[in-house]
């Protein structure tokens, strides 16, 4: 699977949606290999917050890109949503959601 189209579909689909403006919040999208991840941080006044979501498709689940990335695209939103995004934990790692 071209995970590249993924890329695309997810940077489509987040693009569409209504985020509202929102000071310090960075959505770094980038495929690694057979991984497609969003980093999404924000910088609050005194701590780096932020999650990271997760895509390492099977062949055998018969997802396209394109539903991977809009799926991808859906989750981040979702999560932004709450609005109470976490810090880091003690090993400094963030939120980890796999789709």
């Amino acid at each position: 699977m071209d995970l590249q189209h993924a890329l695309t579909a997810f940077q489509l689909a987040y693009q569409t949606a209504d985020q509202g403006d929102r000071q310090g919040l960075s959505v770094r999208p980038e495929v690694t290999g057979q991984t497609f991840q969003v980093q999404v941080r924000h910088q609050d006044q005194d701590v780096l917050r932020g999650f990271d979501v997760v895509a390492e498709p099977l062949e055998s689940e018969g997802r396209s890109a394109a539903e991977i990335g809009q799926g991808v695209a859906e989750v981040v939103q979702r999560e932004l949503a709450y609005g109470q995004l976490s810090a880091a934990d003690e090993d400094g790692h963030f939120k980890r959601v796999v789709v």
